[in-house]
């Protein structure tokens, strides 16, 4: 009996450990679970409660304002507003009326048709799609169209109160991107998008402009609605700063205007691009580049990527090489690959030409050889060269533009002439190491350190490269065999207008928040200096003397010394046609350069592709009405003033006559009354010093026309002694002065030959100089 006692007590106790083992082992799992659920996994579990029994609402905040250096707007956000539904909520609404017993079956309201009728006609969307996201019950948020302008928001607003839908169909504020000019400086802008800017200065500034959302968050009740408004947390938004920009919205006109002119003119295939920089800040006035593209709609393609995108899709088949057979095989074209060809196409108009493709600057490249020559006392301007037409660098001949040669130069005249003979011989006598130093030194082995984006680096040989001989030395000194970007070589040849410091080009001035205060102010780098003042002065003057006798005549502007000079490349790695790029640098006034600028003309197919034809014209243009209106005074005599007609219309005869005078214009009288009741050419018009009005002061059905004569080809004077002879006023534009050697001839007129038009009708001619033109 004991031993039985001591057997049972003893399995009593084992069983009883046993338990209290178990015990012990599940409260240590518990334990564990607890801390793992209450230390460990703390926040992650924390956060699905909040979700669970919260709401958070974001509050957006405002993307700065972009500004040009004059405080006009050139990008805003503006408040749209987001259309969102709630299925969850409309679900209920539908059981709740499913479980009345008092509501009739004809009061009852079908929700989901209401809704999706309504919404469709006002937003103008699909109504498959609203009922679509629907279906999604568990959800208390579903878009149905963002960026809803204030007229629009109004009306679904006031359909939610008319039909009582608060808790199945709402608004929130959002924002949208404007850009004040459509087009003006789109690759300079950029554009932003959902996630923040995607391109230029919206892109490289993103973090400045976007600033940080706040929020609201809202407790729910078990159903899933909000609570009362204690229960909620408020955190502001802190809006994005303001960027001020270096960029001049007048000079940007400017620039885009004759950009779209010469590209049209001159056709020419892969694009035009300018820009305007101050020579002792860095500072970018404008960069443009053609064709453009609507910031408000930068999703549609424009000039020749709508053509070319129109041209591959009317094709509607593409072509491909059979890998094992060699032969081509043509398959109707598939939508994968028409979107394919349009994202590629926007990318390439987007692609900010100035500073993401690179070029061989040819003949401007020659202001950085003469200054590495002069600082190193290699050459000077008490030195000759004679050209005979070509040099001969290890058996490759060099040749000249001109047939034959220059002949005899002095040192400034072969930079004037722009005689590559005379700079291959140069760059032999710099040689390699002291040429690659400099060529470091201008900044062309670095990036210019823009705040544009997609800057390309310069494409080169060095000094060690078994590729780089004395062939390649000769063509670097006149701006072949190496490719660089178009700010990179504004940014090189400016060293020469300021001094001979390397200026760091840049778009970005400082930052404001919303009352208008500074908040940061940009710096750059500006006081690197690679050439001595002494050789920058003279190398200013050597460009400013050839302005009147070499290749950049038509670069001139009536009134003010321009120092310019013209680059001509040709596009050697594209072997199977004769394509060319046209260049001009010029810096204004030569006496104190204060800008520079760079026109580059991308393969011209008309006529004519030397630089001096086809680019400096357009620097012509560009500073005839940029000088002007930054207030740089002129240092010398107008020939050819332009004068802006007034209105004569409703004033007496002898009134405007006296006006007339006064405006330096002539007139004629036709009628016998004493009062002007019409007048050609119109208030408003334009014309050279030397034009005649005519005074109606009789009403007539129709005025004597004219039929206009055919003046291109003609000589300056010649063509107007035509027009004159004939009746019409004239507008003198482009190169023509009495100091320039040589005869300019009439390029252009902006009214076809053979048109009838009224007496009096102003005609537009562009003059151009052909002479010794060809750098």
């Amino acid at each position: 009996m004991n031993n039985n006692s001591k057997t049972i007590q003893k399995q009593v106790l084992n069983r009883t450990l046993v338990a209290l083992v178990a015990i012990l082992v599940l409260f240590g799992i518990l334990a564990g679970r607890l801390a793992y659920l209450q230390l460990i996994n703390y926040a992650e579990l924390r956060n699905k409660v909040l979700q669970q029994y919260s709401s958070t609402i974001v509050l957006p905040a405002s993307r700065g304002a972009i500004y040009d250096r004059n405080m006009k707007v050139l990008a805003m956000s503006e408040t749209v507003e987001t259309v969102f539904i709630s299925p969850k909520g409309i679900k209920d609404a539908i059981s709740k009326q499913e479980k009345s017993e008092t509501l009739k079956e004809s009061e009852k309201v079908d929700y989901k048709n209401l809704i999706a009728d309504n919404l469709s006609s006002i937003l103008g969307v699909d109504k498959s799609m609203i009922l679509a996201r629907m279906e999604k019950t568990g959800s208390q948020y579903e878009v149905i169209k963002k960026e809803v302008e204030e007229e629009t928001a109004n009306k679904v607003r006031k359909f939610i109160i008319d039909n009582n839908l608060s808790t199945m169909v709402n608004l929130e504020e959002s924002s949208k991107r404007y850009y004040q000019y459509n087009d003006l400086a789109s690759h300079v802008l950029g554009i932003n998008g959902t996630d923040g800017g995607l391109m230029g200065l919206e892109k490289y500034y993103d973090d400045e402009l976007s600033g940080t959302d706040g929020r609201i968050v809202k407790a729910k009740n078990a159903g899933g609605y909000d609570m009362p408004y204690k229960y909620e947390t408020y955190v502001e938004a802190q809006n994005g700063s303001n960027l001020v920009t270096t960029i001049d919205v007048n000079i940007q006109s400017i620039i885009e205007k004759y950009l779209e002119k010469v590209y049209n003119d001159q056709q020419a295939k892969n694009r035009v691009a300018a820009a305007i920089m101050d020579v002792n800040t860095g500072e970018v006035l404008g960069s443009a580049v053609y064709p453009d593209f609507n910031l408000n709609d930068p999703y549609t393609l424009t000039g020749e990527f709508l053509y070319e995108y129109d041209a591959f899709v009317e094709a509607g088949v593409s072509i491909k090489t059979d890998p094992e057979t060699g032969e081509e095989i043509t398959k109707p074209l598939t939508e994968e690959e028409i979107n394919k060809k349009k994202s590629d196409l926007l990318y390439e108009m987007w692609n900010n030409k100035v500073v993401s493709e690179i070029y061989e600057p040819g003949s401007t490249f020659k202001i950085v050889t003469t200054a590495i020559a002069m600082e190193e006392g290699i050459a000077g301007l008490n030195n000759d060269y004679t050209c005979v037409g070509s040099i001969s660098v290890d058996g490759v001949n060099i040749g000249c533009h001109k047939a034959g040669g220059h002949g005899h130069q002095t040192f400034a005249e072969t930079l004037q002439n722009s005689c590559n003979p005379a700079f291959v011989s140069l760059g032999l006598r710099i040689g390699k190491e002291s040429f690659m130093r400099y060529f470091e030194e201008f900044g062309y082995l670095d990036l210019t350190g823009c705040d544009m984006v997609g800057e390309s680096s310069t494409y080169y040989y060095g000094t060690n490269n078994s590729q780089f001989g004395r062939v390649e030395l000769a063509t670097y000194s006149f701006g072949q065999s190496f490719k660089t970007s178009i700010l990179q070589q504004l940014r090189a040849t400016s060293v020469v207008a300021n001094g001979g410091y390397l200026v760091t080009p840049h778009l970005a001035k400082y930052l404001t928040d919303d009352n208008g205060n500074i908040t940061y102010t940009f710096e750059y780098e500006t006081d690197r200096q690679v050439i001595s003042s002494e050789v920058s002065d003279s190398i200013v003057d050597i460009l400013y003397g050839g302005i009147n006798t070499g290749s950049t005549k038509n670069a001139a502007v009536e009134g003010y010394s321009i120092a310019a000079k013209t680059g001509t490349s040709q596009k050697l790695d594209i072997r199977d046609k004769d394509v060319y790029v046209s260049s001009c640098v010029a810096f204004a006034p030569a006496e104190d350069p204060q800008i520079a600028i760079i026109v580059v003309v991308d393969e011209p197919s008309v006529h004519d592709f030397y630089g001096g034809l086809v680019a400096a014209p357009v620097v012509s243009s560009i500073l005839s009405e940029v000088l002007p209106y930054l207030e740089i005074p002129r240092n010398g005599e107008v020939e050819h003033k332009t004068i802006t007609v007034t209105k004569m219309i409703g004033k007496t005869l002898d009134e405007a006559k006296k006006d007339l005078a006064t405006l330096g214009l002539e007139y004629r009288v036709v009628g016998g009354g004493d009062k002007v009741v019409d007048q050609m050419p119109l208030s408003g018009s334009v014309l050279t010093e030397g034009g005649k009005v005519i005074l109606y002061t009789e009403y007539e059905e129709e005025h004597k026309t004219v039929v206009v004569p055919n003046v291109k080809g003609y000589r300056a004077q010649d063509a107007l002694t035509v027009l004159y002879g004939k009746g019409l006023n004239v507008r003198v534009t482009g190169a023509y002065s009495s100091s320039i050697t040589g005869t300019p001839m009439v390029v252009i007129q902006d009214i076809e030959a053979g048109t009838e038009v009224p007496e009096g009708t102003v005609i537009t001619v562009e003059f151009r100089y052909s002479e010794n033109v060809y750098g």
